[in-house]
């Protein structure tokens, strides 16, 4: 019968960043400014991104990205920015960032001759924690 361990890979830079990615939707998509019947002529938007990789040689990254669509002529944007949204995306396992945003994890899948390899799938999302009521009548 075959079967199939998870394994503990380190997180690749396109995972990584397909996670802030994913991290950052979600959180702006709460606000009603980024709903789908919202009409915009044009935006600029100005991300700050800093990223922190844990134990491991490769430096930090910390960028600034200005986001122009379409090129605005002078003067046509807000001063102020009207959404403001600031996330810290904590440390967690590569399998668990993995299942967050939804990508594959690899498995070491052995099959019904004993052998094994690796392979990538997409694992179900385990269910909330939560109680199940309990029905209780009076006196029982």
């Amino acid at each position: 019968m075959p079967s199939e361990v998870s394994i503990a890979k380190p997180l690749s830079g396109t995972e990584s960043l397909e996670s802030c990615i994913r991290i950052l939707r979600n959180a702006l998509s709460k606000d009603d400014r980024f709903s789908s019947h919202m009409a915009y002529t044009g935006f600029k938007a100005v991300i700050d991104f800093k990223f922190y990789p844990v134990m491991t040689f490769v430096p930090d990254v910390e960028r600034t990205v200005d986001v122009y669509s379409p090129f605005p002529p002078e003067g046509e944007f807000a001063q102020e920015p009207t959404v403001t949204e600031h996330l810290e995306i904590p440390v967690r396992p590569p399998n668990q960032v993995r299942e967050e945003a939804d990508m594959p994890q690899p498995v070491l899948v052995t099959d019904s001759k004993g052998q094994g390899h690796e392979e990538w799938k997409k694992i179900a999302k385990a269910p909330p924690k939560t109680s199940i009521p309990k029905n209780r009548m009076k006196g029982i």
